[in-house]
């Protein structure tokens, strides 16, 4: 909406700059050159001024009949919403994948959430147990990686960045390496994927790795990591701080990493519930605010 469609109803509803300015808590200035900005944009003049009086013209008229049913119809819809939000009540049961994600990205996307919508009850849970989503207890399940059915109604929040990386310490007690297959002669510290893919130049390879170390937790493979125990694969969130302190080193440049989507998915009929349709477009909106 152009700033200058309130002060331009405003006006015409006053009768004057003066009131208008009053009214919006604004100069009289400011109002006059936030509409001259206005009818510059539209490319009519909306308003015959003079030192008496002011009057609408034709297009004016029009325009300000216009503007009137938006701004009615913009009123209605913000009082639908706050409306929305003090009715939505009921609990809505969330499975997620855990770990740093759930700490520092899903608890306080919840939490905010609730106090936007206080009458709703949010039991968060945070099993690894692969839930078979076609008869999932749950409202929102989120998930990494391939669907398991393209029947299931799902969302993505956002896609994940993987990289293989390393400690300083180990890079240097190591030869360089620059091709992935050559991450088949070290410590490869893996978690619940032993063959790591990668992508050059529309090529996939896949490549079986293998250490003296294993563990499906992302804070624990990190910790491995910057021992200087081995390489592991893992994503940008376990990572982001380490590589920008340079504490864990990304090798193989050249070769991207195969990454994952991060799924929100509703067991079917779920989704048609309007308390999770809030939740699934709140958690859409936080991670365009807040990266994961």
């Amino acid at each position: 909406m152009h700033s200058g469609i309130m002060d331009f109803v405003a006006v015409v509803e006053a009768g004057s700059f003066t009131a208008a300015a009053e009214q919006l808590k604004s100069s009289k200035a400011s109002v006059s050159q936030r509409i001259s900005d206005l009818e510059s944009h539209l490319g009519v003049q909306l308003l015959f001024r003079s030192t008496r009086k002011l009057r609408l013209t034709e297009a004016g008229e029009h325009y300000y009949q216009s503007c009137k049913r938006g701004i009615e119809q913009f009123e209605l819809g913000a009082l639908a919403a706050q409306q929305l939000q003090h009715h939505l009540k009921g609990k809505i049961t969330i499975n997620s994948v855990g770990g740093i994600f759930a700490e520092n990205w899903l608890a306080p996307a919840v939490f905010e959430f609730q106090q936007q919508y206080p009458n709703i009850e949010i039991d968060l849970d945070l099993s690894s147990q692969r839930e078979d989503l076609l008869v999932s207890p749950f409202d929102i399940v989120i998930r990494m990686g391939e669907l398991p059915d393209s029947s299931l109604q799902a969302r993505v929040l956002t896609h994940l960045d993987s990289h293989i990386v390393a400690s300083p310490d180990y890079l240097s007690a190591h030869k360089p390496i620059d091709h992935p297959e050559q991450l088949k002669a070290h410590q490869c510290l893996v978690g619940s994927v032993a063959n790591w893919q990668f992508i050059k130049n529309n090529r996939r390879l896949t490549v079986p790795v293998s250490g003296a170390f294993r563990c499906a937790n992302g804070h624990i493979l990190r910790q491995a990591a910057l021992l200087g125990l081995g390489f592991i694969r893992s994503h940008d969130m376990y990572l982001r701080a380490d590589i920008a302190r340079g504490r864990l080193i990304p090798v193989l440049a050249d070769w991207q990493v195969q990454g994952q989507p991060l799924w929100m998915v509703f067991p079917p009929a779920r989704f048609r519930s309007e308390r999770v349709k809030a939740m699934a477009d709140w958690l859409i909106d936080y991670a365009k605010r807040h990266v994961i």
